[in-house]
């Protein structure tokens, strides 16, 4: 059961880094756009699905807490500044996009925007960094400190986040925007987003950090998600879209295949690793979860994909509807 909630908890972040990944990298492309006009088309471009892409962070947390307390509890408390950091980025995001055609200074707005969207995606590399790297967990099992924060190796998993969400962001505006120099942004931030992983995949190599099950599954998977940007160079539309999709997705399931059957490693002492089995809930809860929760699963996944249906066709006109 425990296996179970892990694998439905890793569709749920890979869900949110790649559609939440899209609103990121929409938002850190506005500077690019000229007027007030282009920067409101953008945003109207990615709006009927902007709060449907937010919603999987909710049920992601959601999971987290309900069916892994202890995991939920020391990788907060090793990354707790990041995590302040998550929070705060996400309500400016947020606020922003929806606040901003609700006054008169929009550039005040359009930074907040940006600024929150810079903030989540660094934010989220900085946790998959935190993760792979390894914690300072003692032999209590309980984390010490944030010595992973100061890791150069976490930082430049949190750059390559931050590139993947541009290529993301580039990739759909060029599809459904209106801004033909999104193309060229998404022909060279593939590239450099797929140098970057190789790079980032490297460094990690080189540092060994603890507990790595799986590294030849770990490489493959690397691979795969520097072939998904390089192929940007190659498809256009939705194809390209769809692979920095597939690239802002799978580096969850590559760090967290990389660790099983562990999901947090200590650096201070290899027998205080916490395992998917000693991270999760008693039994009695995960079957409650199962009974009350995940019935609802599927409601969310059907509402996204019928949005997406929906508002399948580019809007010839930017509607005053959203934002």
């Amino acid at each position: 059961m425990s296996t179970l909630w892990y694998s439905i908890l890793g569709l749920l972040f890979m869900a949110y880094f790649a559609l939440g990944g899209l609103d990121q990298g929409v938002a850190l492309l506005l500077p690019l756009h000229r007027g007030d006009g282009d920067r409101r088309a953008a945003l109207n471009a990615v709006g009927p699905r902007f709060l449907g892409n937010e919603v999987w962070i909710v049920g992601a947390v959601g999971v987290l807490i309900a069916a892994f307390p202890r995991l939920e509890g020391e990788l907060f408390g090793a990354a707790y500044p990041v995590m302040i950091a998550v929070v705060l980025g996400l309500i400016a995001l947020n606020a922003g996009v929806q606040l901003r055609s609700r006054g008169v200074r929009r550039a005040g707005f359009d930074a907040l925007i940006t600024a929150g969207a810079l903030t989540l995606a660094v934010g989220w590399g900085l946790l998959l960094g935190v993760v792979t790297h390894g914690v300072p967990m003692t032999a209590d099992g309980h984390v010490h400190g944030f010595a992973p924060l100061t890791s150069p190796a976490v930082w430049l998993t949190a750059l390559v986040n931050v590139v993947l969400v541009v290529a993301n962001g580039a990739a759909y505006l060029a599809w459904r925007g209106p801004d033909p120099r999104m193309r060229r942004v998404l022909t060279q931030a593939g590239p450099v987003g797929a140098a970057l992983v190789l790079v980032a995949a490297a460094v990690w190599y080189a540092w060994q950090p603890p507990g790595i099950s799986h590294p030849i599954l770990a490489t493959a998977l690397v691979v795969a998600t520097a072939a998904a940007l390089v192929a940007t160079r190659f498809v256009t539309g939705g194809r390209a879209f769809a692979a920095t999709l597939v690239a802002c997705a799978l580096p969850v399931i590559t760090v967290a295949l990389a660790r099983y059957p562990g999901v947090l490693a200590s650096t201070m002492d290899p027998g205080a690793t916490v395992t998917v089995d000693s991270a999760a809930a008693g039994g009695d809860t995960l079957r409650l979860l199962a009974i009350g929760a995940a019935p609802l699963l599927p409601v969310l996944v059907a509402a996204q994909v019928s949005c997406w249906w929906l508002f399948r066709r580019r809007e010839s006109q930017p509607t005053p509807l959203y934002w």
